[in-house]
């Protein structure tokens, strides 16, 4: 979703979106799950610094789970500091508690009407791009965050701000767009044994399907769902007001109840 405060346009929108697809959800019989995969902000410095937008959000979540919708969060590489401890801060509130969610793994596995789905944010999928694999183990170690966070907030502010222009210089220099990486979908899939992922983060929105097909080196005594089993992946699209460009996948809807 990438929201931020700069962009008032592209929040109102997300916000009328996210509400009316929860109310269609609220309509069916079973209490909604709302899964948010990463990126929910542009970036975010850590949880003793929210925005007005951040609370915002944070109590519109809260006031769904009081509905009984199940809020699901994950990291994404803009707001991988969500829910980090800080340092000697122990009366912080995680952000997930300020939504009444719960922070997932990356990767997450769920089941949807008989359906083994494996939820991620993507980013650690492109493993083609070396440099941001690099940047990515860096800045989720405990020792590189415990170091950020122990900075005053201004300062980790104007850091965050600074990677951000970097990151946007360095992809106005390239036209590589790097996508995940195939075979890393897919040894992900087979670990998980799942046949369903969907993920967002490369701004690339598509259904992909395709067969998988057994590693060169195991022969044939593979477990029959690692076959030619067919698999499918749901590449969520990025959000903004211009061009108008975002969408709420329903599982509901996209997968039918197992028989």
């Amino acid at each position: 979703m990438h929201l931020h405060e700069s962009d008032p346009l592209l929040v109102t929108r997300f916000f009328g979106a996210l509400h009316e697809a929860v109310e269609r959800a609220l309509a069916r019989d079973e209490p909604p799950a709302l899964f948010l995969l990463g990126d929910l902000f542009e970036y975010w410095i850590g949880d003793d610094h929210v925005p007005d937008l951040a609370r915002d959000m944070a109590e519109r979540l809260a006031t769904l789970a009081g509905e009984g919708v199940r809020i699901f969060l994950m990291h994404g590489n803009r707001d991988f500091l969500l829910d980090v401890p800080l340092p000697s801060r122990p009366d912080v509130t995680p952000f997930s508690q300020r939504c009444r969610g719960v922070l997932l793994p990356d990767p997450a596995l769920i089941e949807v009407a008989g359906r083994r789905i494996v939820l991620t944010h993507g980013d650690a999928l492109c493993t083609d791009d070396t440099r941001y694999q690099q940047w990515r183990a860096l800045c989720r170690s405990t020792a590189w965050q415990q170091q950020f966070l122990s900075r005053p907030v201004g300062e980790r502010l104007a850091m965050a701000l600074g990677l951000r222009k970097q990151s946007l210089q360095a992809q106005a220099a390239t036209e590589t767009i790097h996508d995940v990486n195939p075979a890393a979908v897919d040894a992900l899939m087979t670990h998980l044994e799942a046949d369903l992922l969907i993920h967002g983060h490369t701004h690339l929105p598509q259904v992909h399907r395709w067969h998988s097909a057994p590693p060169p080196d195991e022969g044939t005594g593979l477990p029959a769902w690692r076959v030619g089993q067919s698999r499918t992946r749901w590449v969520l699209s990025d959000w903004a007001h211009s061009p108008p460009r975002g969408s709420v996948l329903s599982l509901a809807a996209a997968i039918p109840p197992a028989c």
